[in-house]
């Protein structure tokens, strides 16, 4: 029997499928409850509506300098203030990156007991408590974009901890940095590896067209 392709985790590449309807987090309520209170589901809504551009995504990636891009004689800016006015989403609260770290007690809440003890800097995926992966799973399709379900690490128990309102975190910072770390990678890579190492396509999109 012919084996199945790899859908990424451990050892396979990430597929970073962003959403382009809003059918899977309208299938959890509890997405929905968290995205509306901290004013993140319009921004859902954008990017259902706006759909992705990956040549116009990959343009503005490769030509992103302290951020700065010129397209076609027209200049944009990309920092969280303008993240903010184009999405909606509040600049307020902790700034964040996914490099850092937390202390352990806050993992608590969303992890099952019999593995916190377990827990390393990287973990698997079913260490999450079952009442939170299908919201997990919606924050990395829409702000993390690792494009991988397999495995967490401590920026996405913070990400858990701002949607069920436990602590605020700033979410146009985190995903400003998170294309400054992306522009960084890509903008060495050849032109073939450029698209696979690529996300926030519906982002940088809805920017431009703000």
């Amino acid at each position: 029997m012919p084996r199945r392709p790899r859908r990424g985790g451990k050892g396979g590449k990430p597929l970073r499928e962003e959403p382009i309807s809003l059918v899977q987090l309208q299938a959890c309520p509890l997405a929905m409850d968290c995205f509306r209170r901290q004013s993140c589901y319009h921004y859902c809504e954008l990017i259902s509506q706006i759909q992705h551009h990956r040549e116009l995504a990959r343009l503005f990636v490769l030509h992103l300098h302290d951020g700065h891009v010129n397209l076609t004689g027209v200049d944009f800016i990309l920092s969280p203030e303008t993240i903010t006015e184009a999405t909606g989403i509040p600049n307020i609260g902790e700034q964040w990156n996914k490099r850092q770290q937390l202390e352990k007690s806050y993992y608590e809440p969303y992890i099952k007991p019999r593995y916190m003890r377990h827990l390393s800097r990287v973990f698997p995926f079913q260490y999450l408590n079952d009442q939170f992966a299908p919201l997990m799973k919606l924050i990395i399709r829409y702000f993390s974009c690792e494009g991988r379900f397999s495995r967490l690490y401590a920026c996405h128990v913070r990400l858990l901890m701002h949607f069920t309102r436990v602590r605020m975190m700033n979410i146009p910072y985190f995903m400003f940095r998170n294309i400054e770390r992306m522009v960084f990678l890509v903008q060495k890579k050849t032109q073939a590896q450029q698209h696979r190492s690529i996300y926030h396509y519906a982002l940088i999109k809805i920017v431009v067209v703000h």
